[in-house]
């Protein structure tokens, strides 16, 4: 516990010295060219985090000094109606392996997104992207209201050969009706190839698709965001598929956030996605997750606890339903540029994976 402690006041102390002077203006590294009608921005986003997770198998705590993410970025514009955003990652450095090694030397392209907006009504996205499925899945990283997503967001990947729901392809993007609805729709590389029998580029492409309507405010950004801490007064009420040959999946979901009095905020996000692999991916199995989250931000103590709950339900009786809860409260001095959160969490289901988890995090973000 003592070593935990220190770990913990090492990280707030090296994040306290690094956000005063990086956060004291917008897009702090910028070129422009000199006609003005493209620039870049670079910028990076950091998460430092100490965890300790305890499971019942009676093999002993594991305890970690991490940097759950390392991202560099750069984005901008080419002209006026293309845009670009490219970034790295580096996920989970320093963290302990099975055998006793640490996680290094880990880094590889992330997003790398070229945009071309005809109209607003009409754009057309490709490269390396986000697949269009659910408001969870599609949210940025460095925006989270939680400490990191629902850990049944994407289950998806694996099968499909995806990195944490990116994928190769193509979408056309739009938002309607005075930006009040919004549509995806994209076909995507998926996995190329899932019989050992027939290897190479054999298999059908991916296509996935998404709508959402916007009562009040929209989002209009490539990435949702977890929480605008009161910036915004938004409700989102979406749906989305995801298909490739015989896996398919569905999702519904609803986003809420707005400003309350006195400047507090209250965040609220509810997933549901049902997952069937099929023949094509059976290691998928029939399933429905929930996604739960909840949170609430006070403006002058710049304080907000949160709750994330997640049930993954199986259809076949043979299985053990698996579920988690999160509780936390996170410290927001410089919004989602800055801030430190501490949670607990509670796996509930098979042997192997039940156990508690406490996790420390600060993150440091500017573009």
């Amino acid at each position: 516990m003592r070593k935990l402690i220190l770990s913990i006041g090492s990280i707030i102390f090296a994040y306290s010295l690094l956000s005063a002077p990086a956060f004291a203006a917008d897009h702090p590294f910028q070129i422009t060219s000199a006609e003005g009608d493209s620039s870049v921005f670079f910028g990076f986003l950091a998460q430092g985090q100490v965890e300790r997770v305890r499971t019942t198998s009676g093999i002993g705590d594991s305890q970690d000094i991490l940097l759950r993410r390392f991202r560099f970025i750069a984005s901008g514009q080419f002209s006026e109606k293309m845009t670009f955003f490219i970034d790295t990652d580096s996920p989970n450095l320093g963290k302990g392996t099975a055998g006793g090694a640490k996680i290094e030397d880990r880094i590889y392209l992330q997003d790398a997104i070229l945009t071309y907006t005809f109209r607003p009504e009409f754009q057309i996205d490709a490269g390396m992207l986000l697949v269009p499925f659910s408001h969870n899945s599609g949210q940025s990283a460095a925006t989270l209201l939680s400490i990191d997503y629902g850990p049944c967001t994407f289950l998806a990947s694996d099968p499909t050969n995806s990195r944490v729901g990116r994928d190769y392809g193509i979408q056309a993007r739009g938002y309607l009706f005075k930006k009040h609805f919004e549509y995806r729709a994209g076909i995507f590389q998926g996995n190329r190839s899932t019989m050992t029998s027939n290897p190479g580029t054999t298999n059908d492409f991916r296509y996935a698709g998404r709508i959402v309507w916007y009562p009040f405010d929209s989002e209009t950004g490539f990435f949702y965001t977890g929480t605008t801490l009161g910036a915004k007064k938004t409700l989102a009420i979406g749906s989305g598929f995801d298909h490739q040959m015989k896996y398919n999946a569905g999702s519904l979901d609803i986003y809420y956030d707005r400003p309350i009095r006195h400047g507090d905020a209250i965040t609220l996000q509810a997933d549901y996605t049902h997952f069937e692999g099929g023949l094509t991916f059976p290691q998928l199995p029939r399933e429905n997750v929930w996604l739960v989250e909840a949170g609430y931000y006070n403006r002058p103590t710049k304080l907000g606890p949160f709750l994330q709950l997640s049930n993954r339900l199986f259809t076949d009786p043979k299985r053990s339903d698996l579920k988690k809860y999160t509780g936390g409260i996170a410290y927001w001095p410089n919004g989602h540029r800055f801030n430190l959160k501490f949670g607990a969490g509670r796996s509930l289901g098979s042997v192997s994976s039940e156990g508690w988890q406490v996790v420390f995090q600060g993150q440091a973000f500017i573009l």
